[in-house]
């Protein structure tokens, strides 16, 4: 039997709109995020690691680059406002329940005229380990 009562936990703190990302794990908020983009999921991983694995994630948008750590971090649900494409190719094949409002063929970079740099980065990769590597680079970059 799926318990989804973490989703749901999430999904409610999410839609409050004070957080970008929320994780719950057995009813308990493990990490809220306010930044938009990668960073607060790549952080959650960072630092909570295996901690992670089992949790629940409601997140504002998902691209490939999420997806992926989604996977690495093996959460049991996953939901996203906006959703790509690619990353729910990566959902598929991961045994990760998921839920989605809106999908569309890949995350828009801030400026809404390109792609977005972490699903750029994420476009050819399918290993979570060189992902984080890649991400972690680019996230210094930009700091």
């Amino acid at each position: 039997m799926r318990n989804f009562r973490d989703l749901e936990l999430a999904k409610e703190r999410l839609a409050q709109g004070k957080y970008k990302i929320v994780i719950v794990k057995d009813s308990k908020f493990i990490y809220t995020g306010k930044e938009r983009g990668i960073k607060p999921l790549y952080t959650a991983l960072i630092e909570l690691g295996e901690g992670l694995k089992g949790a629940s994630l409601a997140d504002k948008v998902i691209g490939k680059a999420a997806a992926l750590f989604c996977k690495m971090a093996g959460f049991k649900t996953v939901y996203a406002d906006l959703i790509s494409d690619t990353a729910l190719e990566v959902l598929k094949g991961s045994g990760i329940e998921y839920e989605y409002q809106e999908i569309c063929p890949y995350i828009l970079n801030r400026s809404k005229d390109g792609m977005c740099p972490a699903e750029k980065i994420a476009s050819d990769l399918d290993d979570g380990e060189v992902l984080l590597r890649e991400i972690g680079k680019f996230l210094e970059s930009v700091e």
